[in-house]
């Protein structure tokens, strides 16, 4: 068990090291996803910006009733991620 859990966290930080200052990510504390604040305070429309380059982000307002953040999971391959994090970055 400790290996996958060993597996996520570093999946984890790779996302929070990568969006924590573009984005500003607070690091998760222990799921497979972080919920993060959408520049402008708008999810829908940074989620329409990201499906455009094949990024696959769901809004907030899936999870709650604010429109301002967006979870990204990271239960992926680390190319996937990588390759997501870097059109993140570019869109922010």
């Amino acid at each position: 068990m400790s290996e996958f859990v060993d597996k996520y966290r570093r999946k984890r930080d790779m996302v929070y090291t990568a969006l924590r200052t573009t984005l500003g990510l607070r690091k998760p504390g222990g799921a497979f996803y972080a919920f993060v604040p959408a520049p402008g305070g708008d999810a829908i429309a940074f989620v329409m910006r990201a499906l455009e380059h094949k990024v696959l982000i769901i809004p907030g307002s899936v999870f709650s009733e604010r429109d301002t953040h967006f979870r990204l999971s990271y239960a992926a391959a680390d190319e996937t991620i990588q390759r997501g994090l870097e059109v993140l970055n570019k869109l922010a």
